[in-house]
């Protein structure tokens, strides 16, 4: 069976949404609610909430943005893509910009 572009997912991302979905099952529990209040706060299905937990790659941004903001979380959601804090993005922009060279003594004669 041919695997469609949308179930492609890079290497080193499983880890990482299911580090998070375990974060958020650990605030959730340390919070003393249980995946049918949080789900209730955000407005999703008990099964969403499972598989945000769980890592699986189906959960939309939004949803995790929505938990973040119902656990007072949301601050560290500032800093993701920041481009204040790209040092790789900044260098390759300040490649990119033109130098303007701009002589003021340089006159121009207009007799003609």
């Amino acid at each position: 069976m041919k695997k469609s572009s949308s179930d492609f997912i890079l290497e080193g991302v499983p880890d990482l949404l299911k580090m998070i979905g375990s974060n958020i099952r650990t605030a959730r529990i340390n919070r003393n609610m249980t995946i049918k209040e949080l789900a209730n706060r955000v407005h999703v299905d008990e099964k969403t909430i499972s598989r945000l937990e769980s890592g699986q790659p189906s959960t939309n941004l939004k949803n995790l943005i929505s938990i973040l903001v119902v656990f007072g979380l949301e601050d560290g959601l500032y800093t993701i893509a920041n481009p204040q804090e790209d040092e790789v993005g900044k260098a390759l922009a300040s490649k990119r910009q033109r130098v303007r060279v701009r002589n003021i003594n340089m006159r121009i004669d207009d007799d003609f």
